[in-house]
């Protein structure tokens, strides 16, 4: 009992919908289990692999049963002759009950309309699995997005405490120069603006990772924070091959949205020929076997009231094979008004696939542009991350000689903020524009993003704790 106790407590904390450290497979992971998007599109795919069996069921014989049981009583009066002169009334009644039962089985033998459905129901199916592949990388780009908006929310939030905390220590410098007289009111009054617009910075950049966070719950079912975060070496691998043909070429076949587009071209060229299959006839085998039993009894009464009565019983049984032909000569127009609608949306089918086309081609190159890009972006904010830096130095060495104003330190701050925040963001955004690049050509998998999740560090439990605040200087 003192080993079961703590055992049940952490798997009860295990099961609640808590904060704790994860990677992003591991978060990918929550999101496959909870999104419901992922299980929608799982049942959406269940349901349409149930196509295939039902249009093969119609194929098969069909095997029906039937019984009754009748009650009839019938009463009748009648004249009759006899000898050419003599009228003797006839006076009848008989009550029996009459049992019936029967099978009856049936097999298509030729019916053009059921054999095109089942081809039909093959290409529903290969829709399906490719909607279905679709939706799961939908699904990898929507985690894995906001899984990297969280951890620029927060790079940028610790950007901004880091820079009040300078711009209040700043402000407390000012002030105490302020107060012996080497430093003038505007730059007091400078430092003072520049330290309250960092704190309404703050604010935002916890606002922003506060939505940040609500998104990624939404898609995982629960709060993950402490998210590993890229190395500082990030690997910047350009594509490969490095024609953008190349990716077009392997989008245009692959991609499975295109796919699903393609198979509905060819599902509406099905179902026009299952309409037009209705012009055909349709020939079956009937198997039937009936079996009749009556019993009960009848009275007769002549005249004067002499009679007899008799019972009633009888036994038939009835077999038959039969080929039973049906054919559809006209039935108002319904048949052609149908082919005619099919071929229509046969119209539609085609224009829809060659948007579509073009769609991914677009995607395909967006994507492979922005990989390129985003390598770039990523070398150039790096390098003015070092630049800010190194002139915010120089600005605040000018400074204390007197060569450089309060405002040029703040001017130069926000230079190095702006070129941080835009560093982070140029980081996530080629992370991103990896995934849809491969979405795009149709070669994103979950082993895709246990790929780009190597190339994550985990986060050390302390820096989940925000930084120390700075003290809130005396005005």
């Amino acid at each position: 009992m003192p080993v079961r106790i703590p055992i049940l407590a952490i798997l009860t904390l295990a099961l609640l919908p808590t904060a704790h450290a994860a990677d992003l497979w591991q978060v990918w992971q929550l999101a496959r289990s909870n999104d419901p998007a992922f299980r929608q599109a799982e049942a959406t795919r269940r349901v349409s692999m149930q196509d295939r069996p039902a249009a093969w069921a119609r194929l098969f014989p069909s095997i029906s049963l039937n019984a009754s049981r009748t009650w009839n009583n019938t009463s009748s009066s009648a004249l009759r002759f006899f000898g050419g002169s003599q009228v003797v009334p006839v006076n009848s009644t008989s009550n029996d009950r009459q049992d019936q039962w029967g099978a009856q089985l049936t097999q298509p033998l030729f019916n053009w309309q059921l054999f095109q459905a089942l081809r039909g129901a093959d290409l529903s199916v290969a829709q399906a699995e490719a909607r279905y592949h679709a939706t799961i990388q939908g699904l990898i780009v929507t985690t894995a997005q906001a899984y990297f908006n969280v951890l620029n929310a927060q790079d940028n939030l610790n950007a901004d405490r880091a820079d009040a905390r300078a711009l209040a220590k700043q402000y407390e410098q000012v002030t105490q120069q302020y107060k012996v007289g080497l430093a003038s009111i505007t730059g007091v009054r400078q430092a003072e603006a520049g330290y309250d617009q960092a704190r309404a910075r703050v604010i935002g950049s916890r606002q922003a990772l506060a939505r940040a966070e609500e998104a990624l719950r939404a898609i995982t079912g629960r709060y993950v924070k402490r998210l590993a975060a890229p190395r500082a070496a990030l690997p910047l691998i350009p594509p490969h091959p490095a024609r953008v043909e190349a990716w077009v070429t392997r989008g245009l076949s692959e991609n499975p949205t295109l796919v699903a587009s393609r198979l509905g071209v060819r599902i509406a060229s099905n179902l026009v020929a299952q309409q037009q299959a209705g012009y055909l006839p349709q020939l079956s085998l009937v198997l039937s076997h009936t079996r009749q039993s009556l019993s009960g009894k009848s009275a007769y009464s002549f005249g004067g009231g002499t009679g007899f009565a008799s019972p009633n019983r009888s036994q038939m049984s009835n077999n038959q094979i039969a080929l039973q032909l049906s054919w559809n000569i006209f039935s108002g127009g319904a048949t052609r008004a149908a082919t005619r609608q099919a071929e229509f949306q046969a119209d539609v089918a085609q224009a829809r696939d060659i948007a579509a086309r073009r769609s991914v081609e677009q995607q395909v190159r967006n994507a492979y542009l922005a990989v390129l890009s985003g390598i770039a972006q990523v070398q150039a904010t790096r390098q003015s991350v070092a630049a800010s830096r190194v002139s915010l130095q120089a600005t605040v060495a000018g400074r204390q000689v007197g060569t450089q104003t309060m405002l040029n330190v703040l001017t130069a701050r926000k230079d190095l903020l702006s070129a941080e925040k835009s560093f982070y963001s140029a980081r996530y955004a080629y992370l991103i524009a990896v995934l849809k690049l491969e979405q795009a050509t149709g070669s994103l998998t979950p082993a895709s993003l246990k790929r780009l999740n190597g190339w994550l560090v985990r986060a050390p439990a302390a820096a989940s704790a925000p930084p120390p605040a700075a003290a809130t200087p005396q005005r």
